[in-house]
């Protein structure tokens, strides 16, 4: 403390005050510093021989100085307070002497020495706390979040546990496994039940992961596809591990099962998007010849032929888009004008098309584009396209359903080459199915008409627009 007329008391308080740990700072009435400890010192990062004189507002941020002036002045000329928290209910901050804000709990007191008031504060750096604090609440926060996850993974049917007893084959799953394995929800159950439940291609795979947990392993991991009682698949992923007894014997094996069917369907169509691009490619030198053919078609001239071969060119350079110049979305004519206009004839008559507009989300148009592409490459190599008497005429309507709104095509080529149905199944057939089939939940029928080729198609669209583009 200060205040005091004696010098060798004044030496003793200063050297006690080198030793606390908490900064000190004491000022007169009007808030001049009259003393400022080491602790002080490297908190605040003055020294005290520039700072003594000094108001003390100095080592607040600016914003807070004036009310910080009004509240010492009434704490002074409190005849009864002798002692406060500064900040009660709100944080404090300090200021360093380069600017940096800091977090501090203080404790203001007020002595009268010889009729003087002298007021102290004993401050403490609390940036290490507060920071600590802070993490503890940020992981806190996390673990809550990853409970919460956790909890609507195991509540939303998507995630569910269960126990094999190896001594007598039952199984103890939770609601939610029997929810994801379409099992009785009220019987006991044995292992065999859920085996009756996996796909018969994959249950060998399964049982000789489970055996090799079994013999030789703790834990074991396995995807595969289980059938529900309407006879529909889904993919399933297991993750488990095997508890052994006293003498090393496997008694039991615990985990967990999850739908993984998004992620495979993904998977699948990145592969076929892979083998669509790869197939692509191969058909690049066949697709630019059968336009540049076309273009030479009732050209009478250089200069005509070159200018329709570079159209042609550029719309089949915006067919190869597949993902729309990163559009959100797309409607069913614009695919269609995309794969189509390079093979359009000088009068336009060999490409007839009508129906409504309909608008196609980002993966729907993705899959529709592939299919649309493989069809109209396919008619510019073998079919109508590769005939100047040939023409595809595509027609397309909305149809309302107990099963909700779908999109019904119909592709039909006539005029071109004899056809006749293929020997073999190719790539453009088995994407053309899958792609409509798996990734699009429609159907597909297509027909080698010897007049030409008919594709018939219906997809599940969840809006429409009754508004006709043609």
């Amino acid at each position: 403390m200060v205040g005091g007329s004696h010098p060798a008391s004044a030496a003793s308080g200063s050297d006690i005050l080198a030793l606390i740990g908490d900064g000190v700072v004491s000022t007169d009435g009007s808030g001049r510093i009259l003393l400022f400890n080491r602790a002080a010192e490297e908190i605040f990062g003055y020294e005290a021989d520039e700072i003594l004189g000094e108001t003390v507002e100095i080592l607040l941020p600016r914003r807070f100085r004036a009310r910080h002036v009004s509240d010492v002045k009434a704490f002074a000329a409190d005849s009864e307070a002798t002692r406060r928290i500064m900040g009660h209910r709100r944080d404090v901050l300090g200021q360093r002497k380069n600017g940096e804000e800091f977090p501090v709990e203080a404790t203001l007191s007020r002595h009268v020495l010889s009729g003087n008031t002298t007021l102290t504060v004993v401050i403490r750096d609390v940036s290490e706390r507060r920071h600590l604090e802070q993490e503890l609440e940020t992981r806190n926060r996390e673990l809550a979040a990853n409970e919460s996850r956790l909890r609507l993974a195991l509540g939303g049917g998507r995630m569910g546990t269960w126990e094999w007893n190896l001594q007598n084959n039952e199984l103890v799953g939770d609601d939610a496994l029997r929810h994801l394995w379409g099992l009785s929800e009220q019987e006991r159950l044995n292992v065999d039940d859920a085996f009756a439940r996996v796909h018969p291609e994959d249950l060998p795979g399964l049982r000789r992961v489970l055996d090799n947990a079994i013999a030789r392993t703790e834990e074991f991991a396995g995807e595969f596809r289980i059938r529900d009682r309407e006879g529909s698949s889904r993919w399933v992923a297991a993750r488990g591990t095997v508890l052994r007894g006293g003498e090393g014997e496997a008694k039991t094996l615990v985990g967990v099962s999850f739908d993984v069917s998004e992620r495979r369907e993904l998977d699948e169509q990145r592969r076929l998007l892979a083998a669509e691009l790869n197939h692509r490619m191969k058909n690049m030198m066949a697709l630019v010849q059968s336009v540049v053919s076309l273009s030479s078609r009732g050209t009478q001239s250089v200069d005509a032929y070159k200018q329709a071969l570079q159209g042609r060119l550029g719309a089949v350079a915006k067919s190869l888009n597949l993902t729309q110049d990163g559009e959100s979305g797309t409607t069913l004519l614009d695919q269609l004008l995309r794969e189509l206009e390079p093979f359009r004839n000088a009068h336009g008559t060999n490409i007839v098309l009508a129906g409504p507009t309909v608008s196609l989300d980002a993966k729907t148009g993705l899959s529709v584009g592939l299919v649309l592409h493989e069809l109209a490459t396919n008619a510019a190599k073998y079919g109508a396209l590769s005939l100047a008497t040939g023409t595809v005429s595509v027609e397309w309507a909305l149809e309302d359903s107990d099963r909700g709104c779908w999109l019904t095509l119909e592709w039909r080529e006539s005029g071109g080459p004899p056809v006749s149905p293929p020997t073999h199944r190719g790539f453009g057939s088995t994407l053309i199915e899958t792609t409509l089939t798996r990734s699009l939940r429609g159907k597909v029928e297509i027909d080698y008409l010897p007049q030409g080729l008919l594709c018939r198609m219906a997809l599940p669209l969840e809006n429409k627009e009754e508004r006709l583009s043609l």
